[in-house]
């Protein structure tokens, strides 16, 4: 389909109306008396007609079923470890069958998507392709997993999906007889499936009921990535591709944006309005342009041009849903489908944090906060009470006057109390962002600006006066956020001790739980803990101290991590997280600083799915806030990174690392990229098989290490890049590399307490392996199982590197016909790996462990059972590491053959 700007549909709307009205027998006249007075006007008219007779050809708009194709698959085709039972589906793109587990690994079924061989080569093959490295990338449970992808023996590509028993959401909302928050509910499941995809930088571009099925259990499952977009891509292609015109022709126009029809830049907004179409239709059981579904021209000029009624309208006028329509749900769904995209909610987030505020009938967003407005949410929220009210006030009516205008000013004071507390906590956050988020890599500048500052709180005539020590808490911070523990400790103790003569119960326990902080950077974590039992306690149940109890329970938390109880430290951040929700104003840096604080707990408590959710909730609300290009970014996409290749996710950790590498990438010297961020990318590299990028960050990171003196840094990136030039086959360097870590970590470390020194023998024995002598590495793999299964009493951490030194000792006792040792050790890397991951997430460390038994098993003697090991290896491996990777395809080779190794 060309593509036309805004202006140009305006001026060529009314003729192709005019011309759609001719018969088409009589139309070549038409144009030509057109053509003579503009030739520009009838070519593009001209274009529009014969779309409009493929589009009709097509039957565009039809949901009926056609013929499958003479090539099509079989019933009873074994493709790889499933066999095909029956069609359930057909579109362009090809066919989708229902399958049958048949390798006696276990029961189950799958969907199995073949593309159309009619669109082998060209653009349809690009977009199968695609859709399946899209759904590699994408791991959430109302997302509709990629389990394998394949070629058939007749040459037909195919992905294996998860296969989905449900009706689609529009039927089940109807079936179920689902009353307007019940559905609200349901589709806000479709919300966060999206908003996963969108984290991850994809657009889905084809959201429609039809592609939201809904499970007997209620679950929902999105499906259908086929024409989906990378977010990085649209900024890159200026011109339309074979790939975007035809994905442009193969989403469904009755779900379409203006962008999609015009041909402006498809953004995450393309979303929010297609979801704001769905979550009509699901309301009102109607389509928002109902009148204009059977013609394809009638209905691109309503989508284009036509305000649509609002939902409210739609319905009966009598009827109770008009009543629970009018309103809020009409404003917030008219938003999401605004023409023009910057004006429909900027995000994902903010469009379900109004449906979730309209369900708990607060004030939303999208309208002016009037009191008459937020009154009118009181009492739907306190029904009873303001019934009670008003029978009182009925009953002494005489004396109310008086009690009313005391009760006035009362709130009027409090209001104002509230709304002061909320600037000042506003000013606080402009505060850090302007001295240390927006300028991530001018650390010595604002260090500088920080240590003038304290001179001048220094210098002040009362320094016992409430606000001069608010100043000092506040420089005092500052310094923590600079990493400046010893100076954030000495200024923060100075206004600890000045504060406990203060009657601020707040003042005392925000110094108090600040303070805790520091002392918990160095290690003093016992003192914290009571520092942060201090603060909580000096604060009353009121609601105006609702942010100091949040800002306590988050560094409760912290600290709670620091003394390594995750389970605490969840416990506080979601208190916090419910308090921040009964605070009467929006606070966006409160929320993002929750969301991210949750993540966190939510990581180290191995609680993959939640942690994974908070920080893709905390990375849309930082867009939103417009900190995208802030150290506060960059911290979040570390973090988020980090976790994921603990994980075993390095696919998309690399994808979010990377967004953290690129913050300021413009205005950034060589070496102000903070040396951990710089380390993970390299792991994440390494992990990918990009081994010459991983160097080069590897190395860049030492050397920022070593001109920072930073200890744990220094470890941590000699280990990284001894393991990356041993992968590379540079033995030399490795040797090398090893003799320079040594003395670093024993300098750093006690002997052999650390779990680092079972790393550096691990690498000390994958050498000797790869030089060949097994039996050099054996010893050396036993010694790292040793000690990393010692320094699990002091650290946690050791746990997430179990699963890999087993697998490579597993592989080392192959080597050395020690089959049983290899079994059990890869069973015991995939036990822990799973555990380590949450059960059902697609993780590297799952599929490493997966290929390692698959091999054991085959040196046994068992090949049906080594090749389903390799079967799941290929699943997780090829989700979490990508389809083309090396290790991905010896997997997949594997589980084909049947020749033992």
């Amino acid at each position: 389909m060309r593509a036309f700007s805004p202006d140009q549909w305006r001026v060529l709307s009314p003729y192709l109306d005019q011309a759609l009205d001719i018969p088409p027998a009589d139309r070549a006249a038409w144009l030509g008396s057109i053509r003579a007075q503009n030739p520009a006007l009838a070519t593009d008219l001209q274009t529009l007609l014969q779309e409009h007779g493929a589009l009709g050809d097509e039957k565009f708009l039809e949901t009926g079923a056609s013929s499958l194709p003479s090539c099509a698959p079989a019933t009873g085709q074994a493709i790889g470890a499933y066999t095909l039972e029956s069609p359930i589906g057909q579109g362009g793109m090809g066919t989708v069958w229902m399958a049958r587990r048949s390798d006696g690994r276990f029961e189950g079924r799958a969907a199995i998507k073949f593309l159309n061989v009619a669109l082998l080569g060209g653009g349809g093959e690009k977009r199968f392709r695609r859709e399946g490295s899209f759904l590699a990338r994408l791991a959430h449970p109302n997302i509709a997993h990629l389990i394998d992808a394949g070629v058939s023996t007749g040459g037909q590509p195919y992905l294996v999906l998860e296969y989905v028993e449900g009706h689609h959401i529009d039927v089940y909302c109807r079936e179920q007889a689902l009353d307007i928050d019940a559905r609200i509910r349901l589709f806000l499941d479709v919300t966060a499936a999206v908003a996963h995809a969108h984290a991850n930088l994809i657009v889905h571009r084809d959201i429609k009921p039809s592609n939201v099925l809904v499970t007997a259990q209620g679950q929902v499952k999105l499906l259908d990535f086929g024409i989906a977009k990378l977010l990085e891509d649209e900024a890159t292609e200026n011109a339309a591709t074979v790939l975007t015109r035809e994905g442009g022709r193969a989403l469904t126009l009755a779900y379409a944006a203006p962008e999609q029809v015009t041909g402006t830049p498809v953004t995450t907004g393309t979303d929010v309005y297609a979801l704001g179409v769905l979550l009509y239709v699901l309301v009102t059981d109607k389509h928002p342009a109902e009148s204009a579904l059977q013609s394809p021209a009638d209905l691109m000029k309503a989508i284009v041009d036509t305000e649509p009624l609002r939902p409210s309208e739609v319905v009966q006028p009598m009827d109770k849903l008009r009543r629970a329509l009018r309103g809020d749900l009409d404003t917030i769904i008219a938003k999401a489908m605004k023409k023009n995209p910057p004006e429909r909610y900027l995000s994902l987030t903010a469009f379900a944090d109004d449906l979730h505020r309209y369900l708990a009938h607060q004030t939303i967003s999208a309208r002016p906060d009037t009191l008459v407005y937020r009154a009118a949410k009181f009492v739907r929220r306190n029904r009873l009470a303001a019934s009670l009210a008003a029978a009182a006030l009925v009953a002494i009516v005489a004396g109310i006057v008086g009690t009313a205008i005391e009760a006035r000013n009362a709130r009027i004071e409090r209001d104002f109390a509230f709304r002061q507390l909320s600037r000042a906590d506003a000013i606080i956050d402009l505060n850090t962002f302007v001295l240390s988020d927006s300028a991530p890599s001018a650390r010595s500048f604002v260090s500088e600006l920080v240590g003038r500052a304290e001179e001048m709180v220094g210098r002040q005539q009362n320094p016992d006066d409430a606000n001069q020590l608010e100043v000092r808490m506040s420089v005092g911070v500052q310094y923590l956020g600079l990493g400046e523990i010893a100076k954030a400790r000495r200024l923060l103790t100075d206004a600890y001790q000045r504060a406990r003569a203060l009657p601020d119960p707040a003042m005392r326990a925000r110094i108090a739980c600040e303070l805790s902080l520091a002392l918990a950077g160095q290690g003093d974590v016992s003192g914290a803990e009571k520092l942060i039992q201090e603060g909580l306690g000096e604060l009353p149940g009121e609601t105006r101290f609702l942010l100091d109890r949040v800002a306590c329970l988050l560094r409760g938390s912290v600290v709670a991590l620091k003394a390594a109880n995750s389970k605490e430290a969840v416990a506080r951040a979601e208190a916090a997280q419910r308090a921040l929700r009964q605070w009467p104003y929006q606070t966006g840096t409160g929320e993002l600083e929750t969301l991210t604080n949750l993540a966190t707990a939510y990581r180290h408590a191995g609680q993959v799915r939640e942690a994974l959710a908070a920080f893709e909730q905390a990375s849309l609300r930082l867009t939103a806030l417009g900190y995208g290009e802030t150290r506060r970014a960059q911290v979040l996409f570390n973090n988020w990174g980090t976790a994921l290749l603990a994980w075993g996710r390095p696919l998309d950790a690399e994808a979010v690392l990377h967004r953290a590498i690129s913050i300021g990438q413009d205005r950034r010297a060589e070496g102000d990229l903070p040396a951990p961020l710089v380390i993970n990318y390299a792991r994440s590299l390494k992990e990918l098989g990009r081994f010459e990028e991983a160097a080069g960050f590897a190395d860049r990171a030492y050397a920022t290490a070593q001109k920072a003196n930073d200890p744990r840094a220094l470890i941590e990136s000699s280990l990284v890049r001894t393991g990356i030039y041993r992968s590379k086959g540079d033995l030399e360097r490795t040797d090398q590399l090893l003799v320079e870590t040594e003395p670093i970590l024993k300098r750093i470390l006690r002997q052999g307490q650390h779990h680092a020194y079972a790393s550096l023998a691990l690498e000390r024995g994958l050498t000797a392996h790869a030089r060949g002598d097994a039996q050099t590495a054996l010893d050396f793999a036993n010694q790292a199982m040793a000690i990393a299964e010692a320094s699990l009493k002091e650290s946690r951490e050791a746990l997430g590197l179990l699963p890999g030194f087993l697998v490579s000792r597993s592989e080392i006792e192959l080597q050395l016909h020690q089959d049983d040792k290899a079994v059990d050790d890869a069973r015991r890397a995939l036990e822990i790996s799973v555990d380590v991951a949450q059960p059902g997430t697609l993780s590297s460390k799952v599929g490493r462990a997966y290929a390692a038994l698959g091999r054991a098993l085959d040196a046994q003697g068992q090949p049906q059972e080594a090749r389903a090991a390799f079967r799941s290896a290929v699943e997780h491996l090829q989700s979490a590491l990508g389809p083309d990777h090396l290790e991905t395809q010896a997997a997949r080779k594997l589980a084909q053959t049947e020749i033992k190794l």
